[in-house]
């Protein structure tokens, strides 16, 4: 019980053996659940007789449904194509190799990395998200590494779980890597040389078992030419490259992205919404500059703006991603002077159509939508009672 007791003030996975005072032979073990960014919000405990312990062929480590980010649970989709991509990543994980996934932005590097998680051969172990954008020179040190309770840096004298502690024995993901400042990726290769830190406040080296899957919508190659990005960090991650199709062109992953987006409208909608075959060719015909984001964003327009069917006129692209696919100026032209025609309240009230519907599939009721957006219950029916 004490080195379960340490465990959890640590936050880490534990699994002992032991006897109790009734002379049963038990296994116990401590798994920490976490968040989609790596905090912890709870733990569970399980106490197995030896006898019963062992693990039955085939049998597979569950996770609660609240431990699976909204993203994870309602976008992932694999295709042949990505179903390929993730077994390699899967194989290099397990073997300790750091893998590097590339990809323009919106291809599902994110929910690409989370779902190797879950293939991960390891039985629920974290997985620690870290957004390299959020790290600067001077916060790197106490966001990664954490600080030494009671140290001069302690203001709070419990101490402060860093990234690197969190993810021990689990997956480090490093999104948007090519971000971390100079001097941050020089400290980053010193941690995968040793696999070893210290907290911030402290001298003590701790030594750690991290698996590490770094992400980057930029090209490294150009950045280590340019000085830019660390030639000794690139070969360190960049041991096995995953590169994350685009939407354009890949049919299947298309089809697939449509149905499982309309099921998670569907979920808190009502009517149902339907696609009709004009609004389904536009689909199918988009270049999707802003890849499976863009399909999300069109698709949660048209469900705010059209009744039970969405119909070619419920279609819409930002004018800056059509542009930028190479469309037909005069086109743009004219669907800005159709903007511009419509007055500024009708266009205040289509937004606020779209913010309320969209709230409503995402939580569920339209009392949980009030409360995500901090507004009455009264208001947001009325609101809607004035949409209908």
């Amino acid at each position: 019980m004490q080195k379960l007791a340490a465990s959890l003030q640590q936050l880490k996975r534990i699994e002992v053996s032991g006897v109790l005072n009734s002379q049963r032979s038990v296994v116990a073990s401590v798994s920490i659940l976490r968040t989609s960014d790596g905090g912890a919000y709870g733990a569970l405990m399980t106490m197995r007789e030896s006898a019963r312990a062992t693990k039955a062929p085939g049998s597979e480590g569950f996770r609660f449904e609240s431990e699976l980010p909204l993203t994870e649970v309602a976008q992932y989709v694999e295709t042949e194509r990505l179903g390929d991509l993730l077994r390699r990543a899967s194989k290099a994980i397990d073997r300790g190799s750091p893998v590097l996934l590339t990809g323009d932005s919106g291809t599902g590097k994110t929910e690409f990395a989370r779902h190797l998680s879950l293939r991960s051969q390891a039985d629920s172990t974290p997985f620690v998200h870290v957004n390299c954008g959020m790290l600067s020179a001077e916060n790197f040190d106490i966001e990664m590494f954490g600080i030494e309770p009671g140290s001069e840096l302690d203001a709070s004298t419990r101490g402060k779980l860093g990234y690197v502690e969190a993810a021990d024995g689990g997956i480090l993901f490093l999104d948007q890597i090519s971000d971390l400042p100079h001097s941050a990726q020089m400290k980053l290769v010193a941690l995968l040389e040793t696999q070893t830190f210290s907290r911030a406040g402290s001298s003590q080296r701790r030594r750690i078992r991290i698996r590490l899957v770094a992400a980057t919508n930029e090209d490294l190659n150009a950045l280590v030419e340019d000085g830019k990005f660390r030639k000794d960090l690139f070969y360190r991650i960049s041991v096995v490259n995953i590169p994350l199709p685009t939407l354009a062109g890949d049919r299947e992953l298309l089809d697939l992205l449509i149905e499982r987006h309309l099921q998670r409208i569907n979920q808190g909608r009502s009517p149902a919404l339907k696609l009709s075959s004009g609004f389904r060719d536009r689909l199918l015909a988009h270049p999707y500059p802003g890849n499976m984001r863009e399909l999300v964003n069109i698709l949660d327009n048209a469900a705010a703006a059209a009744d039970d069917v969405a119909l070619p006129e419920h279609f819409c692209v930002p004018l800056e991603g059509a542009t930028s696919a190479g469309a037909n100026p005069g086109a743009v032209e004219a669907a800005s002077g159709a903007f511009m025609a419509r007055s500024f309240k009708d266009l205040v009230h289509e937004f606020e159509t779209w913010v309320l519907e969209k709230s409503i599939a995402e939580n569920g009721s339209k009392r949980s939508a009030a409360k995500a957006l901090g507004i009455d219950v009264a208001t947001l029916v009325r609101k809607t009672k004035r949409i209908q």
